[in-house]
Parts: C-alpha cells; sequence; structure tokens
C-alpha cells in the first residue's frame, strides 16, 4: 500500500485511539492498485490507447503501426513506413492518426485506407511532433505538437485545435513538451500535460474552441513522492478523464498511473513493470489499459500493454 504523505501532529490530542484512527484514514485514501495483466507483452513502444468496437486499438511508435486486442490476441491493423504512429482519435467517421516522426496527422477509412494526410494548420504552418488527442465534446479534436524531445531545446509545444468543420489553428503556445491532454469532467477546462515542466496545465475552453490564460492544475511533485531514478525527462506523458471522474496521469519514467480526483488529491496508483508509461484508455468492466516502454532511448524500445480491473 502506498501510503499518502501527512504533516506530523503537533500534539497527541485525543490519544493513541485517535492517532491510530488518523493512521487508518490516510492510509485508506491512497491505495496501491491490484497487479495488472499483460495483454500484449511483446509491443514496441506502445501507445495512445483507444477502446473502439469492442476491441483496444494503440500504436507502436517505434514500429510505425496500429494493432488491435479482441480479448483473445494482438495483431497489426495498418502501418506507414517512417511515420513514428503516436496516438489516435475518432474523427468523423474516420480514424486520424498522430504520425510524431512525419510531423503529419493521417485521417483512415474504416477500412484502414488513407483518406489524406495533414502537414499544416489551416493558415499553411506546419506543426512539429504531433502527440496526443482529445475530443473537444462537439465534434473536433484537440491535439498537442509536442515540439523537441530535449531539456535544453527552445521551449515550442503547442496545442492545436481541428473543429468539426476542418479548420485548423494553434489555440495554446509555448509549452514545455505539450503531451496528454483531456477535458476536465466540468467540460469547460482543458487539461495538457507540460511533460518536461512535471506538470499539468489548465486552459478555460471558449465556446469556439480557444483557450484562455493557463494555471498550473497540478504538479506530480506534489502528488505522489518521487521513485528511484527519477530524471529530468520525468513527467506527465498521457492524461485522461475516467469515467469514473478521476484524471488518470501516465508518469513516464516512473512505471505508474497517477489517480488525481476532482481535489487534485491522489488517490491511487496503477504501477505496472514498463517504467515508461505512456497512456492509458478505458474499457468496458472497469478495465484500464496502460501502454508503456521497458527502453525508450534504445532500439527496439520492447514495450506492453496492460490491463487492470478494480
Amino acid at each position: 500500500m502506498r501510503l499518502k504523505f501527512f504533516a506530523r501532529p503537533n500534539r497527541l490530542a485525543g490519544g493513541p485511539r485517535a492517532i491510530l484512527a488518523g493512521l487508518v484514514l490516510a492510509a485508506a485514501t491512497v491505495t496501491h492498485a491490484a497487479a495488472p495483466v499483460a495483454i500484449d507483452p511483446d509491443a514496441h513502444y506502445p501507445e495512445g490507447p483507444v477502446w473502439r468496437d469492442g476491441r483496444l486499438f494503440y500504436v507502436e511508435y517505434s514500429a510505425s503501426n496500429i494493432k488491435t486486442w479482441d480479448g483473445k490476441a494482438a495483431k497489426v491493423y495498418w502501418h506507414r513506413d517512417k511515420c513514428g504512429a503516436n496516438s489516435m482519435i475518432p474523427y468523423r467517421d474516420h480514424l486520424l492518426v498522430a504520425c510524431y516522426d512525419e510531423n503529419t496527422l493521417v485521417e483512415l477509412d474504416s477500412a484502414a485506407h488513407t483518406v489524406r494526410v495533414i502537414s499544416t494548420d489551416s493558415r499553411g504552418k506546419p506543426f512539429a511532433g504531433p502527440n496526443d488527442f482529445c475530443s473537444d465534446g462537439h465534434g473536433g479534436v484537440y491535439f498537442s505538437a509536442s515540439g523537441v524531445y530535449d531539456i535544453k531545446a527552445p521551449i515550442s509545444g503547442a496545442v492545436l485545435h481541428l473543429s468539426a468543420a476542418g479548420d485548423i489553428r494553434v489555440v495554446a503556445d509555448t509549452i514545455h513538451y505539450s503531451n496528454g491532454l483531456t477535458l476536465a469532467g466540468d467540460g469547460r477546462h482543458l487539461l495538457v500535460a507540460e511533460m518536461l515542466a512535471g506538470r499539468v496545465l489548465s486552459f478555460e475552453v471558449g465556446p469556439d474552441g480557444s483557450l484562455g490564460a493557463r494555471t498550473v492544475w497540478a504538479r506530480l511533485q506534489d502528488l505522489a513522492p518521487p521513485t528511484p531514478n527519477e530524471d529530468a525527462y520525468n513527467g506527465p506523458d498521457g492524461v485522461k478523464l475516467g469515467p469514473d471522474g478521476n484524471v488518470y496521469i501516465a508518469q513516464n519514467g516512473s512505471g505508474r498511473v497517477l489517480v488525481v480526483n476532482e481535489a487534485r488529491k491522489l488517490v491511487r496508483s496503477i504501477d505496472v513493470p514498463t517504467p515508461y508509461v505512456t497512456n492509458v484508455a478505458f474499457g468496458p468492466g472497469g478495465a484500464v489499459f496502460v501502454t508503456g516502454a521497458f527502453e525508450q532511448w534504445k532500439p527496439p524500445f520492447p514495450g506492453a500493454v496492460y490491463r487492470w480491473t478494480p
């Protein structure tokens, strides 16, 4: 069990029984989840899981694949050479794939045929490192364009909005490697992982999909104690609002998913064997699917996909 850290009382108010009750309450506040089960133990840097049409879809970044898992076996659904597939999302009746290495979005039809390839916003400006998606709740999507994965590089991460009508525009910039993103439970704020700053930002969403001023929603260092061997690249990767109303944060470099409530308090930690946790998705029966890699710096970038159930 992972205990929540709390301040030591100045006085022994209430006596030993009260202190013991406080310890039990604190221990119950944050739970250490049961062990997940590997459903694909041979994935190559998996990312961007989506539950769709009774199957789990997920990408293999280093293999430029989309794979599916039908509850029994995993198989390749789509491939594009040197794409660097990083995530996907349903869009209209199609599927959008973020090709991180190619700096494009690829739109696929229901037969996994390429409909179009998008390489610029509506003003003709390229975007660098398209990374993750979330729905805007109105038929469009937000996506992150992370920039360069280097703590010494200029801060160039951005968030773009692709409207239901097809217009693409930058709605936030100067983010230190923008990554996962999700609408908050109120539907009026967009949460964005600022990975290389180790925090999650919040933006108020305008009626037209624009974003207001940013605030810091949470710093990972304030949510949970550090794990061994954390480095400057440790930070939030995928971020998703769960069906339980909690926010699930894939902490890349710490081998865990932080489950955080509306009060921005840690309620659960889901630990997985892969230290480089990349993203999460939700399936039937309360299932949480977690993607991650054992190695993110050297090929062949072995990883795995897990299913956890409460």
